[in-house]
């Protein structure tokens, strides 16, 4: 149970994300928002349009593709830990970290990737296609 204050909070919250997803001219993408209070859903909504195209609206059940953005989540997190350990830094090699079990496909990323190189792709992708395709270059399905 939620006191009148929370209530009351949580309904100023539903009122500013309405609010906010009217302020863009054109038709932006839905989203949902979930409020969690001593291990329990106390709010959990979905505004907007999960497609553009057909108008099919979100609702708190709605799964979103996250994508790139958890990048953002797992520096965040790496963030806390780092500040808390000495041991480890941005530039600790994995196997460093993982034990020398850890291994990638060759010896050289194996050897050298770290942290800082996982989250900014230095590593290298292993799917020619996929980089062809990043780069802009015409290729085709086949």
């Amino acid at each position: 149970m939620t006191s009148p204050d929370l209530q009351q909070r949580l309904q100023d919250l539903d009122t500013f994300i309405q609010n906010l997803m009217t302020c863009e001219s054109r038709p932006v993408v839905g989203l949902t928002v979930s409020v969690v209070k001593d291990g329990q859903t106390i709010f959990a909504k979905g505004y907007g349009q999960r497609d553009l195209q057909t108008g099919q609206a979100v609702d708190n059940r709605t799964l979103f593709g996250v994508g790139s953005i958890s990048k953002s989540f797992t520096s965040a997190l790496l963030a806390v830990i780092l500040g808390e350990r000495e041991d480890v830094s941005w530039d600790t090699v994995l196997t460093d970290i993982l034990g020398p079990s850890f291994r990638f496909r060759d010896r050289f990323r194996t050897e050298e990737a770290t942290i800082r190189g996982l989250l900014a792709h230095k590593i290298a992708l292993e799917n020619p296609w996929y980089v062809a395709v990043i780069m802009g270059q015409d290729i085709d399905r086949s």
